[in-house]
């Protein structure tokens, strides 16, 4: 009853890159209501799009997409129902917390890629942008955060006792589906990035630059020279967009400058940025910006791997493992909830992940 508990608890929650493709022919419509909460056609075709690809079914395989076109919608449906309670208890989650939601989701992309220049290219082989991704999820992500604070303060008082549990089993055992291995997994993430002395260096930069900016040179023309960014090409412009597209610390930096206005250097997670107001339009803004990322070097990723390896070391020695995430994880998503990630099927797991488990389980008596 914990294990179902558990899943319960920790819905899927995955930025996956669309193919626009697919779905460019598709009209629009409502195909179910719940409790005032529309659900779209779009919306139950990327699921089942996202399903279908994590368990490799032949898209042309139409009576299998069928068949799982309803579950999935049922799914969506459950989902929905738990949404309109959340909003009835009046949850709550601030446009901060889905922020970091989602500039940590999308850093989870960036990993499992490899690298910003592979999901720059991935973004660019689907026809998006960064603020197109961070717009189309962030609703998403949104009411995964409602739901699981719900799911959260409803189950927080909840307790099964051993023999709750073989009642449970024994009445309604030939009515439980199978379910394959799964495992219940934690973990503390920190991510490769350059010594202090590396940041220094290119912070003195970025100031080097931005003094040239406000001297009056071209901003375009700095930023087809200087820019780490797709944009560069473009003279680092970014287009219109709203608040709540872009990562806190750009937001508000770009959100109060006027047209006309440079800022000062801006430190985000992807590097040190300049950024020059060009216009806005009642809630929206219009900016360019040079970006100089930070390249982590192989002594970079080894400093981690060792650091990564001592906590380990605490850890086995008894140090309570969600202390240790609290205090050094940086997976903001996971980090409140003591690393949890929950449980998984083993034949979904991560490749990176399945091995690291399959070792455990080997040499776990």
């Amino acid at each position: 009853m914990n294990r179902y508990t558990k899943l319960l608890l920790i819905s899927l929650f995955v930025v996956t890159i669309p193919r626009s493709p697919s779905y460019a022919q598709v009209i629009d419509r409502i195909v179910a209501v719940v409790g005032g909460e529309i659900i779209l056609l779009s919306e139950l075709e990327a699921r089942l799009q996202l399903t279908g690809m994590q368990l490799g079914i032949d898209p042309q395989d139409e009576k299998t997409l069928n068949e799982l076109r309803g579950s999935l919608l049922q799914e969506l449906v459950s989902e929905k129902l738990i949404l309109v309670q959340a909003r009835r208890d009046s949850i709550q989650v601030t446009p901060q917390e889905v922020d970091a939601a989602l500039a940590a989701q999308i850093q989870r992309i960036k990993d499992q890629l490899g690298s910003e220049e592979a999901f720059q290219e991935q973004l660019a082989n689907e026809g998006l942008t960064l603020q197109i991704l961070k717009k189309r999820y962030q609703p998403q992500i949104r009411n995964q955060l409602l739901r699981e604070r719900l799911i959260r303060q409803k189950l927080s008082n909840v307790t099964v006792s051993s023999k709750e549990v073989m009642t449970f089993y024994e009445t309604y055992r030939d009515s439980i589906p199978m379910q394959g291995e799964s495992v219940h997994l934690s973990h503390l993430m920190m991510t490769i990035s350059p010594k202090e002395e590396e940041k220094q260096e290119v912070l003195h930069r970025a100031k080097e630059i931005l003094a040239k900016a406000r001297a009056g040179e071209n901003f375009a023309s700095l930023a087809r020279s200087y820019s780490n960014c797709p944009s560069a090409e473009n003279g680092g412009n970014l287009g219109y967009f709203s608040r709540g597209e872009m990562v806190p610390e750009f937001e508000q930096a770009a959100f109060a400058l006027e047209p006309g206005e440079i800022s000062d250097v801006v430190e985000t997670m992807y590097g040190y940025h300049i950024i020059s107001c060009q216009d806005r339009r009642g809630d929206q803004i219009s900016v360019s910006h040079i970006l100089l990322a930070l390249s982590a070097s192989e002594e970079d990723e080894q400093r981690i791997i060792n650091q990564l390896d001592e906590l380990r070391s605490r850890a086995l020695a008894g140090e309570d493992f969600s202390a240790l995430v609290e205090e050094y994880s940086q997976d903001i998503y996971s980090k409140e909830r003591g690393g949890d990630l929950g449980w998984y099927p083993l034949d979904q797991l991560n490749p990176q992940f399945r091995s690291v488990v399959d070792i455990a389980r080997w040499w776990t008596p």
